[in-house]
């Protein structure tokens, strides 16, 4: 593997990976806080300015491990003794020095439970070369809005800045009309759905830069109004945690093609560069040899006491009642569904609550009965625009 791909050799990159993956571990466990945003300086101190005690930290040297990989290097437990993260950072260089084939990402429980999903660098690597020749020349400077410890920010703020020898600006804690001010020709600006969205009411006029947006579909709607700023470019990218990018379009519409470390596959699947046979998330419609749209997700069905319930059936019957301006379903950690509610601006909760659950006891099964009812202004969603899971009891759900 080329020298340009040791990320771990550019150690402003791996402190900006590892600011991501502590601060969002800490969030998992306190939802209410506010720790600051990274970039964190290298004398950052997890007990003093994030605010960790020992469980804390313990549970972020045990993500971090998986994530690196440290077990594989003989150096899990060396994190614990260590505070500032220039020491945790010290570790990972070292571990990373005697293994690096692979890393985990853990998926973000947007469609069920998180679970770690391993990949190796090497063919992250052909990843980026593949998508140098969409991108185009003349790539100076990447401009970070997104966490880099998932598989996205990873690919696109830690090793395509590692392969070019590029700079990172993160500017996640700078409005949007402030990183269009801030950019020029030359950058890359790492997105997601919700903040171009926001880039493209506040930004006004921008400098014909590229843009590159994942985690979620994007709306048309926001592609063309991002356009309209004078962005050069919106490229959409199409992949998951399970499988890192699969393909890619001009973002507004169209179909995706086929990145060259796939092959299409028998049945709607896809073949890897080993040959091995992997399913995408989602239903592929092929319109062409390498070029598919998208239809839906597989994985809309969860067992709840043995029974398979569909969770877009579910939802489809509860919106029927006035009042419910959203909703989302999820399989809580009971094993039943609890569900959260985006009141109408002039619904009554009260009202609304004894309405809904009425209508779940008249027509729906048992099992597909929500046990748990939160409430709330706006769907939970993640810091990368994706919907997220919700704690019931510090959003003050009930349970019936």
């Amino acid at each position: 593997m080329s020298n340009a791909f040791d990320f771990w050799a550019r150690r402003d990159l791996l402190r900006h990976f590892i600011a991501d993956s502590v601060r969002a571990e800490f969030l998992s466990q306190h939802p209410d806080a506010f720790p600051p945003l990274p970039p964190w300086p290298e004398e950052f101190d997890f007990a003093e300015q994030l605010g960790a005690d020992s469980l804390d930290r313990l549970s972020a040297a045990t993500a971090l491990s998986a994530q690196l990989r440290l077990d594989r290097a003989g150096l899990a437990d060396v994190l614990l003794a260590r505070r500032h993260l220039s020491g945790w950072v010290d570790v990972a260089e070292a571990s990373l020095a005697r293994y690096s084939e692979s890393l985990q990402f853990r998926s973000s429980g947007s469609q069920g439970a998180p679970v770690w999903r391993e990949h190796r660098l090497a063919r992250f690597a052909a990843e980026i070369d593949g998508f140098l020749p969409v991108f185009g020349a003349g790539i100076e400077r990447i401009i970070a809005v997104v966490p880099a410890h998932h598989i996205y920010g990873f690919l696109f703020t830690v090793l395509l800045p590692a392969r070019l020898g590029i700079p990172v600006l993160d500017l996640r804690a700078a409005s949007p009309g402030s990183v269009a001010a801030q950019i020029g020709p030359g950058d890359v600006i790492v997105g997601h759905p919700l903040w171009w969205r926001a880039f493209a009411t506040a930004s006004g006029a921008c400098a014909p830069t590229l843009g590159l947006v994942s985690t979620a579909p994007c709306p048309p709607e926001t592609a063309q109004a991002v356009r309209a700023t004078g962005l050069a470019r919106l490229i959409e990218i199409y992949g998951s945690t399970e499988t890192a990018g699969i393909g890619w379009r001009d973002a507004g519409g169209g179909a995706f093609t086929l990145l060259d470390t796939w092959q299409p596959g028998a049945d709607g699947g896809l073949l890897d560069d080993r040959g091995a046979v992997v399913s995408p998330p989602d239903w592929l419609d092929w319109q062409a040899e390498r070029r598919f749209t998208v239809r839906g997700r597989k994985d809309g069905q969860v067992q709840v006491g043995g029974v398979n319930i569909d969770l877009a059936e579910v939802r489809a019957c509860l919106m029927q009642v006035p009042g419910i301006a959203d909703l989302a379903l999820r399989l809580a950690e009971t094993g039943r569904l609890k569900a959260f509610i985006v009141p109408a601006p002039d619904a009554d909760e009260a009202t609304l609550r004894q309405a809904v659950q009425a209508l779940a006891k008249a027509r729906l099964a048992a099992p597909a009965r929500p046990t748990s009812w939160t409430f709330g202004p706006s769907l939970p969603m993640s810091e990368t625009g994706k919907p997220a899971d919700w704690p019931i009891a510090a959003r003050g759900g009930l349970w019936d």
